[in-house]
């Protein structure tokens, strides 16, 4: 009895299992964020390959289909063109990339979005206090909303500060659930997902993004529990101390309650050359849930 005793808990802490499932694949939603590091080629002391891994990413992600795809490092213009070309049969609808070199012009830098069904983008930023890389990058957040047959939803996408002070990543936070904040609706669901560079065991920094976003978040429901895994991928520096879910997608029903929801995260792998098998330095987190 005592092998069964891991199993019973896991299931227990995943919402998946709270109810029987009867309905039907049209009325669930699933969401994929991932970190891609498609960095710009120039960079090749980072020994990343954008054009190799994006040739293979796309076949990989439409087996798993997710209705809505968010990347995050997406800068490679040859990469992301790929991205869209070979992603296109099965997701027709994209927004996003970098910002445009215009001073009005705001958009989150490197976040791409591939959805299924019809998506428009609602509204840009690009985050106020920026360091180092980090203002090249010109990070942000988009927000665009999906015309799902399920229903209609909102869909922030962001890649905060990987470094900085804990009041920068704060401001980051604020301005996020500010975006949110402005364009919330009683009825239309809204989510948020991405590289929000915050440890979930940070007991003062993770707290107060979900309090700024006014959003929850979930257990993780598969043997995976980090996305960013100095330990087992091949595309991060080994340090197996350094092990954090810092990725996620968090849900605000407004008014809308959801069942069946699972987050899981998912390690994608092919031997792209001789030393690297992990598509990237990060691990993808995909949501499913019915509304």
């Amino acid at each position: 009895m005592k092998n069964y005793l891991p199993l019973f808990a896991l299931l227990l802490s995943c919402k998946a299992f709270s109810a029987p499932n009867n309905d039907t694949t049209s009325n669930q939603i699933s969401i994929l964020t991932w970190n891609i590091k498609m960095l710009p080629r120039g960079a090749t002391f980072l020994d990343h390959h954008p054009i190799l891994r994006a040739r293979i990413i796309p076949g990989v992600l439409m087996k798993e289909s997710p209705d809505v795809i968010v990347f995050q490092e997406s800068y490679d213009g040859k990469a992301v063109r790929m991205l869209r070309r070979k992603l296109k049969p099965m997701y027709p609808y994209n927004q996003g990339y970098q910002n445009r070199k215009v001073i009005t012009y705001k958009r989150a830098g490197g976040v791409l979005m591939f959805s299924k069904y019809p998506m428009k983008e609602i509204e840009s930023i690009k985050y106020t206090h920026l360091e180092g890389i980090d203002k090249l990058a010109r990070k942000g957040a988009m927000l665009v909303e999906v015309e799902h047959p399920a229903k209609k939803f909102q869909l922030l996408g962001t890649h905060m500060e990987a470094g900085g002070s804990k009041e920068l990543k704060i401001t980051q936070y604020v301005e996020a659930g500010e975006l949110l904040k402005r364009h919330e609706q009683q009825g239309i669901p809204q989510f948020a997902c991405g590289d929000f560079n915050t440890k979930r065991v940070d007991t003062l920094l993770y707290p107060k993004l979900i309090s700024c976003l006014q959003m929850e978040d979930g257990n993780i429901c598969t043997e995976l529990k980090c996305t960013s895994d100095h330990l087992l991928n091949d595309m991060d520096t080994y340090n197996p101390e350094r092990r954090n879910l810092i990725d996620y997608v968090f849900f605000k029903g407004n008014g809308v309650t959801p069942i069946n929801t699972t987050r899981s995260v998912m390690s994608y792998e092919q031997q792209w050359n001789k030393k690297h098998k992990d598509l990237s330095d990060h691990y993808a987190v995909i949501l499913r849930t019915t509304l």
